[in-house]
């Protein structure tokens, strides 16, 4: 009965796809070009200055263009977002181009604290593919290169063989094969698993020809660089598209100087594929490092009673380290840092309390505006990327939006479990909650929901009390297995695609390939994936885009709070400063105090009409908490009574603040 089930909805399916239909009218996206054209001409509010900047000249020929939106006294804060760094993602730069306009307009009462820099299109030549023909799925720069090694370039590349505007896919019937149909929907291809019984049936190849005649089909066609994975934070090398090494693209170099030059940036927003405000960044990454044995630096070696010429185990060194520093929470990334070795990559832990209360917020406001629905996760930050650069090394806020993935397909309604709860009921339960059931209960539910046999009760439990697992994760974690498990084994993106737009597949087709022999042509059509209905461009954005607001509105803002002047002789005069963070955000975030970035604030007294006997005229200050987090600053001083100074508050990208002293008895409270 099941099967036939399936079978009926795969045939009613497949009638979508090769029947007329009333199809969901594209979106009119702009190109690279119409972007930039109307960034130079868009109309501004009263009081609103644009400007824009080139960062570079891609190897394209195209331009990679800022714009700055200002009030008319340009502030010492400013906010970058970069749309579509990765190419493939029309999205995100409409969404910079309507922030744009909002901005110059309705939003520019934000600036008055920040200025904004938008590049709306961070992969000019990557994104110009998404408007060729015929459509390929190719989102990298217009750098050429040798994918092959045989001394030519993009000399074999795909073709578009049935001429139907996409390049698909060819399978080809062979002993070799190691893809099958999925049995609920033959459009679609798994990979056979043996251990069930399956045999591989298909070899895959993307459409098009040997030209170069070296036996491989389109393996050294247009492909360049993608820049969204160039830049120096945790970059990997030895790959066909992230460069030859870090930054070595225009496109990333020219973010990169711009940042560095504008030390004003608090934060960085980033349009595209990843979110990090859905869920906060994963913790429990390990750094990468080529060694598995290491050295100790010699000045530590010395302290700790170590041979600075032996190499260590990591995990022994990281047992040292915690009973050296008393810092028992002390995890291997960081040491691996601190030996010189490995990038940093989970979030520090002073900055997730702040990042899982901006995820809250972010979805109970998602949940208010209606766009809560079950939907495939997004990926979160990828290495060699903006996001993870902005917040690992540059060491400012970075957020990143993806506007859209695809619907989760909806589930038919089940009976409550024989363990008295159901998946949703789960992912709403605490650990202890669930804990509480007992191991009869939770084993009851695991066979129910047929987990694999490594999840026992037992494992389960202790997994969820050492904080290994939440229960949401592993609601989630489930409801994948079950549903790859209904529908025969499909990919998960594929069963939600062909869910949301059938006609997103172009169905199999035979050909007669000059070197292959017979094949058919099919399967999934590019960019289909990252493309919502047109008729929902509009909702999706002008819903979500208000989020923005209320991430500048976060952000760290540094003033003089209150002076106390206490009198202790004649002429001499005790100072205490109280400095405050009215934002949410801490200054600068705890990963910047760890990467030195950016410059720590500073407190400087004019010391023109007093003399100081203690105390500093310029102050550092440490990292300033969010939410009314203070320092005090304390100078004792000789000067004139009635005697004015003068108070200067500095800070990159936190603003600054003046405050004038009277030396005499009292206190000023702003």
């Amino acid at each position: 009965m099941k099967q036939t089930a399936r079978l009926l909805t795969f045939l009613f399916a497949l009638t979508l796809t090769i029947s007329p239909q009333v199809k969901s009218a594209p979106y009119d996206y702009l190109t690279p070009q119409q972007i930039n054209s109307q960034l130079v001409s868009l109309k501004t509010a009263s009081g609103v200055s644009t400007k824009t900047h080139l960062l570079a000249k891609t190897e394209g020929g195209r331009d990679l263009t800022l714009l700055e939106i200002s009030g008319e006294q340009p502030t010492g804060s400013a906010i970058l977002v970069v749309a579509n760094m990765d190419g493939d993602y029309p999205l995100a730069s409409e969404a910079a181009v309507r922030l744009s306009k909002l901005l110059a307009n309705e939003w520019s009462d934000l600036l008055k604290d920040h200025s904004w820099f938008i590049v709306p299109v961070g992969n000019p030549d990557g994104y110009a593919r998404f408007f060729s023909s015929p459509a390929s799925g190719n989102f990298t720069n217009g750098r050429s290169v040798n994918a092959d090694q045989d001394n030519a370039y993009d000399e074999d590349g795909p073709e578009d063989l049935n001429k139907d505007g996409f390049i698909t896919t060819m399978r080809q019937l062979h002993p070799e094969g190691k893809w099958i149909e999925v049995e609920s929907n033959p459009l679609l291809l798994k990979k056979a698993d043996g251990a069930k019984g399956e045999v591989g049936k298909y070899r895959l190849f993307p459409e098009g020809i040997d030209n170069d005649g070296d036996g491989e089909i389109n393996e050294d066609g247009p492909d360049g660089v993608n820049p969204g994975n160039n830049f120096p934070h945790d970059f990997q090398h030895y790959t066909t598209t992230n460069g030859l090494h870090a930054a070595s693209e225009s496109e990333t170099r020219g973010v990169l100087e711009f940042c560095f030059d504008h030390t004003e940036i608090g934060m960085v927003i980033s349009f595209g594929r990843a979110n990090s405000l859905k869920e906060t960044p994963k913790s429990g990454r390990k750094a990468e490092a080529d060694q598995s044995k290491y050295k100790v630096p010699e000045r530590w070696a010395k302290r700790m009673g170590l041979d600075q010429e032996k190499e260590y185990p990591i995990k022994d060194l990281l047992s040292m380290a915690r009973d050296y520093t008393g810092y028992k929470e002390l995890t291997e990334d960081q040491l691996l840092q601190w030996l010189g070795v490995g990038a940093a990559v989970n979030p520090d832990k002073g900055d997730l309390s702040y990042w899982e209360e901006i995820s809250k917020k972010y979805n109970d406001y998602i949940k208010e505006a209606e766009l809560d629905g079950k939907r495939l996760d997004p990926p979160g930050f990828g290495s060699g990327s903006i996001e993870e650069w902005s917040y690992y090394q540059y060491g400012v806020p970075t957020f990143a939006m993806d506007f859209w993935t695809l619907p989760e397909p909806k589930e038919e309604k089940k009976e409550e479990e024989p363990a008295g709860i159901t998946l949703d009921s789960l992912e709403n339960m605490s650990s202890d909650q669930f804990i509480e059931l007992g191991q009869e209960r939770i084993a009851e539910f695991l066979k129910a929901n047929d987990a694999p046999p490594m999840y026992t009760a037992e494992m389960v439990i202790n997994a969820l009390k050492g904080g290994m697992m939440d229960t949401k994760k592993m609601a989630k974690f489930m409801r994948k297995s079950k549903k790859q498990e209904d529908a025969g084994g499909a990919d998960e993106e594929d069963e939600a695609l062909f869910a949301y737009a059938p006609d997103a597949f172009v169905a199999w087709s035979a050909y007669d390939h000059p070197t292959l022999g017979q094949v058919e042509i099919g399967g999934q059509k590019p960019h289909v994936q990252v493309l919502p209905k047109g008729e929902e461009v509009d909702s999706l954005l002008s819903k979500q885009l208000p989020f923005v607001r209320e991430l500048a509105n976060m952000l760290p803002k540094l003033e003089i709070g209150r002076a106390v002047v206490e009198r202790v002789s004649s002429d001499v005069f005790r100072l205490d400063v109280w400095v405050t963070n009215s934002g949410l955000l801490p200054y600068p975030t705890y990963q910047g105090k760890r990467s030195q970035r950016p410059a720590p604030p500073a407190l400087t007294l004019g010391e023109e009409k007093v003399t100081i006997l203690e105390g500093r005229a310029r102050n550092p200050l440490g990292l300033l908490g969010g939410s009314g987090a203070v320092e005090k600053v304390t100078w004792l001083l000789q000067g004139t009574a009635g005697s004015k100074v003068s108070l200067s508050l500095h800070s990159f990208s936190a603003g600054t603040d003046e405050m004038t002293i009277t030396l005499t008895e009292g206190e000023t409270i702003r």
